[in-house]
Protein backbone atom coordinates (compact mmCIF):
# COMPACT_ATOMS: atom_id res chain seq x y z
CA UNK A 1 0.00 0.00 0.00
CA UNK A 2 2.90 2.18 -0.85
CA UNK A 3 3.11 5.19 -3.29
CA UNK A 4 6.26 2.77 -4.23
CA UNK A 5 4.49 2.07 -7.91
CA UNK A 6 4.64 5.84 -8.76
CA UNK A 7 8.02 6.12 -7.65
CA UNK A 8 9.09 3.24 -9.99
CA UNK A 9 7.51 4.47 -12.73
CA UNK A 10 8.83 7.49 -12.46
CA UNK A 11 12.34 6.86 -11.58
CA UNK A 12 11.93 4.35 -14.87
CA UNK A 13 10.90 7.37 -17.24
CA UNK A 14 13.38 9.47 -15.33
CA UNK A 15 16.19 7.29 -16.92
CA UNK A 16 15.47 8.90 -20.09
CA UNK A 17 17.49 11.98 -18.73
CA UNK A 18 20.45 11.54 -21.32
CA UNK A 19 18.66 11.33 -23.98
CA UNK A 20 15.52 13.39 -23.28
CA UNK A 21 16.35 15.71 -20.50
CA UNK A 22 13.17 17.96 -20.99
CA UNK A 23 10.85 15.07 -20.73
CA UNK A 24 13.07 13.67 -17.87
CA UNK A 25 12.50 17.54 -16.39
CA UNK A 26 9.16 17.00 -16.77
CA UNK A 27 8.60 13.81 -15.02
CA UNK A 28 10.65 14.69 -12.11
CA UNK A 29 8.69 17.88 -12.00
CA UNK A 30 5.39 15.47 -11.85
CA UNK A 31 7.22 13.65 -8.60
CA UNK A 32 8.65 16.61 -6.92
CA UNK A 33 4.65 17.92 -6.73
CA UNK A 34 2.48 15.13 -6.42
CA UNK A 35 4.80 12.49 -4.33
CA UNK A 36 4.85 14.32 -1.12
CA UNK A 37 0.96 14.29 -0.99
CA UNK A 38 0.39 10.45 -2.29
CA UNK A 39 2.90 9.50 0.40
CA UNK A 40 0.92 11.50 2.98
CA UNK A 41 -2.27 9.70 1.95
CA UNK A 42 -0.72 6.76 2.38
CA UNK A 43 0.32 7.43 6.05
CA UNK A 44 -3.21 8.37 6.83
CA UNK A 45 -4.14 4.67 5.32
CA UNK A 46 -1.73 3.34 7.85
CA UNK A 47 -2.37 4.79 10.89
CA UNK A 48 -6.25 4.97 9.86
CA UNK A 49 -8.31 2.81 12.98
CA UNK A 50 -9.17 0.39 10.37
CA UNK A 51 -5.43 -0.87 9.39
CA UNK A 52 -4.59 -0.89 12.53
CA UNK A 53 -7.63 -3.50 13.26
CA UNK A 54 -6.37 -5.58 10.44
CA UNK A 55 -2.51 -4.87 11.15
CA UNK A 56 -1.85 -7.74 12.77
CA UNK A 57 -3.75 -9.85 9.35
CA UNK A 58 -2.31 -7.60 6.60
CA UNK A 59 0.87 -6.29 8.11
CA UNK A 60 1.62 -2.59 7.05
CA UNK A 61 2.57 -3.70 3.06
CA UNK A 62 1.07 -6.02 0.84
CA UNK A 63 4.97 -6.19 -0.61
CA UNK A 64 5.96 -7.90 2.55
CA UNK A 65 3.09 -10.56 4.66
CA UNK A 66 5.24 -12.50 7.32
CA UNK A 67 5.20 -16.47 6.94
CA UNK A 68 2.47 -16.91 9.46
CA UNK A 69 0.62 -14.11 7.80
CA UNK A 70 0.86 -16.18 4.47
CA UNK A 71 -0.08 -19.13 6.08
CA UNK A 72 -3.38 -17.69 7.95
CA UNK A 73 -5.91 -20.73 7.66
CA UNK A 74 -8.48 -17.93 8.90
CA UNK A 75 -11.64 -16.74 7.18
CA UNK A 76 -12.48 -12.96 7.44
CA UNK A 77 -15.39 -12.11 10.18
CA UNK A 78 -17.83 -9.97 9.14
CA UNK A 79 -16.48 -7.37 11.65
CA UNK A 80 -13.20 -7.43 9.11
CA UNK A 81 -14.88 -7.38 6.28
CA UNK A 82 -16.78 -3.98 7.43
CA UNK A 83 -13.61 -2.94 8.44
CA UNK A 84 -11.86 -4.03 5.17
CA UNK A 85 -14.88 -1.71 3.26
CA UNK A 86 -14.58 1.10 5.03
CA UNK A 87 -10.62 1.26 4.86
CA UNK A 88 -11.22 0.71 1.11
CA UNK A 89 -13.81 3.67 0.71
CA UNK A 90 -12.00 5.67 3.01
CA UNK A 91 -8.74 5.86 2.90
CA UNK A 92 -7.63 3.70 0.20
CA UNK A 93 -9.79 5.46 -2.73
CA UNK A 94 -8.38 8.84 -1.84
CA UNK A 95 -5.09 7.45 -2.85
CA UNK A 96 -5.28 6.01 -5.58
CA UNK A 97 -7.35 8.40 -7.32
CA UNK A 98 -4.32 10.73 -6.23
CA UNK A 99 -2.23 8.27 -7.91
CA UNK A 100 -3.90 7.84 -11.19
CA UNK A 101 -4.30 11.35 -11.21
CA UNK A 102 -0.45 11.45 -11.32
CA UNK A 103 0.48 8.80 -13.65
CA UNK A 104 -1.88 10.03 -16.16
CA UNK A 105 0.27 13.15 -16.14
CA UNK A 106 3.21 10.85 -17.16
CA UNK A 107 1.70 8.54 -19.62
CA UNK A 108 -1.28 6.41 -20.25
CA UNK A 109 0.12 3.24 -20.10
CA UNK A 110 1.06 3.92 -16.18
CA UNK A 111 -2.33 4.35 -15.54
CA UNK A 112 -3.65 1.24 -17.72
CA UNK A 113 -1.04 -0.66 -15.28
CA UNK A 114 -2.26 0.99 -12.09
CA UNK A 115 -5.96 0.86 -13.18
CA UNK A 116 -5.77 -3.03 -13.60
CA UNK A 117 -3.78 -3.54 -10.20
CA UNK A 118 -6.40 -1.80 -8.43
CA UNK A 119 -9.09 -3.81 -10.39
CA UNK A 120 -6.99 -6.83 -8.95
CA UNK A 121 -6.42 -6.17 -5.32
CA UNK A 122 -10.41 -4.85 -5.17
CA UNK A 123 -11.24 -8.41 -6.80
CA UNK A 124 -8.63 -10.12 -4.22
CA UNK A 125 -10.50 -8.41 -1.36
CA UNK A 126 -13.97 -9.04 -2.56
CA UNK A 127 -13.15 -12.62 -2.49
CA UNK A 128 -12.05 -12.32 1.27
CA UNK A 129 -15.16 -10.40 2.22
CA UNK A 130 -16.54 -13.34 0.42
CA UNK A 131 -15.28 -15.59 2.48
CA UNK A 132 -14.03 -17.52 -0.52
CA UNK A 133 -10.26 -17.33 0.51
CA UNK A 134 -8.29 -17.29 3.72
CA UNK A 135 -6.09 -14.59 5.00
CA UNK A 136 -3.33 -16.38 4.15
CA UNK A 137 -4.36 -16.64 0.81
CA UNK A 138 -5.59 -12.84 0.59
CA UNK A 139 -1.80 -11.69 1.60
CA UNK A 140 -0.18 -14.03 -0.58
CA UNK A 141 -2.58 -12.60 -3.67
CA UNK A 142 -2.00 -8.88 -2.48
CA UNK A 143 1.76 -9.56 -2.61
CA UNK A 144 1.73 -11.21 -6.13
CA UNK A 145 -0.13 -8.18 -7.53
CA UNK A 146 2.03 -5.80 -6.31
CA UNK A 147 4.83 -7.71 -7.20
CA UNK A 148 3.12 -8.20 -10.89
CA UNK A 149 2.65 -4.50 -11.05
CA UNK A 150 5.98 -3.19 -10.22
CA UNK A 151 7.51 -5.53 -12.82
CA UNK A 152 4.80 -4.08 -15.80
CA UNK A 153 5.98 -0.18 -14.58
CA UNK A 154 9.48 -1.30 -14.73
CA UNK A 155 8.49 -2.22 -18.48
CA UNK A 156 6.58 0.10 -19.02
CA UNK A 157 9.36 2.64 -17.91
CA UNK A 158 11.51 1.01 -20.36
CA UNK A 159 9.51 1.07 -23.35
CA UNK A 160 8.42 4.37 -23.03
CA UNK A 161 12.45 5.36 -22.66
CA UNK A 162 13.21 3.07 -25.45
CA UNK A 163 10.15 5.02 -27.82
CA UNK A 164 11.12 8.65 -26.99
CA UNK A 165 14.76 7.78 -27.29
CA UNK A 166 13.58 6.88 -30.89
CA UNK A 167 11.93 10.19 -31.19
CA UNK A 168 14.29 13.10 -32.80
CA UNK A 169 13.58 16.07 -30.23
CA UNK A 170 12.25 18.84 -31.66
CA UNK A 171 13.54 22.31 -32.36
Amino acid sequence: MKAIFLGIALLALGGCASKTPPEAARVHGIAATDASAIDACWRKVLTSPQHQALKARTGDHADSPTAAMKSNPQKATPQEATQLLSLQQEYLSPCRKMALESAAKVHPAIVAILTDSYARADANTARLIGREITWGEYVSENQAIVTHRRAELLAAGESIQRDQQRVPPSR
